[in-house]
């Protein structure tokens, strides 16, 4: 899978939109198939189980689908869509939100716990309020190669239609 269909990521011309959690569809779709596999095989073994173990399990199956529908309801299908025409920026999940105008918008990296991502923000709040719009990188050979795809296939086309200057490597 290349990264324009990792990031579902299209260019019409008069807008420029991608989904930066997209990749994350196929995974949460099988790992909600495991918890629902799990169900049976927790009622199969609750006569085994004490009372209070089958109540836990329970509880934990519970809030493992819980998650997961969660990704694919409300982290999976967000969509950022750069209109060059309004020269705005847009997040849409289920309705769509104006987030920013170009002339706002800022780019940084973002470290977390051993890893990093690209997110965007309004230039006078952007530690307040910013917006993932890569997957998570870190150091390793593999990930250096992701981060490389993901400049420029996504992000470097998009500062492009932006209008902000970007210092390529060689």
């Amino acid at each position: 899978m290349n990264t324009k269909d990792r990031y579902k990521f299209e260019d019409n011309g008069s807008e420029i939109s991608f989904m930066p959690n997209y990749n994350f569809i196929h995974t949460s779709k099988w790992w909600l198939g495991a918890g629902i596999l799990a169900i049976p095989a927790l009622y199969y073994f609750r006569n085994i189980l004490s009372g209070n173990a089958f109540s836990i399990a329970s509880v934990v199956l519970g809030m493992y689908m819980v998650y997961f529908l969660w990704d694919l309801l409300f982290r999976v299908p967000v969509k950022y869509i750069f209109d060059k025409r309004e020269k705005r920026i847009y997040r849409k999940l289920f309705l769509t939100k104006n987030i920013m105008s170009f002339d706002e918008m800022t780019y940084f990296i973002n470290e977390d716990s051993g890893g990093y991502y690209y997110v965007i923000g309004k230039k006078r709040n952007q530690f307040v309020k910013n917006y993932r719009i890569s997957s998570y990188f870190s150091g390793s050979k593999k990930s250096r190669l992701r981060e490389d795809e993901f400049l420029t296939d996504i992000l470097y086309p998009i500062l492009d239609a932006i209008g902000v200057p970007i210092n390529r490597p060689q």
